[in-house]
């Protein structure tokens, strides 16, 4: 599903393996959505993922905090267990207009 702004992911967990957890990741934006396997070292925490379906590559922002949210769910895994699926909605980044130089802005 196409968020409105912004972007969306969701990463659901398929399996506790015991050298890694995988997870179904999509992420969606008002342009496209993309979906991937991804998976999460136990022993280092390195977030990986195979190639995307969807049109082209997902933005780099939102896979950015993909695997961000991966990460943190690694960090909590002793205490908490994976979850079995995490959520999350972002703003996109604003484009930076450079600086016209003249005194102006």
């Amino acid at each position: 599903m196409l968020t409105d702004t912004g972007g969306r992911f969701t990463a659901r967990l398929l399996a506790e393996e015991t050298d890694r957890a995988r997870f179904v990741l999509e992420l969606s934006t008002p342009e496209g959505a993309w979906s991937s396997e991804a998976a999460v070292s136990l022993a280092t925490g390195e977030v990986t993922w195979q190639g995307w379906t969807g049109s082209g590559e997902p933005p780099e922002w939102l896979a950015h905090y993909a695997r961000s949210a991966l990460r943190s769910a690694w960090r909590a895994h002793a205490d908490e267990g994976w979850p079995r699926r995490l959520t999350r909605w972002r703003g996109a980044p604003e484009v930076r207009r450079p600086r016209s130089g003249d005194g102006s802005d």
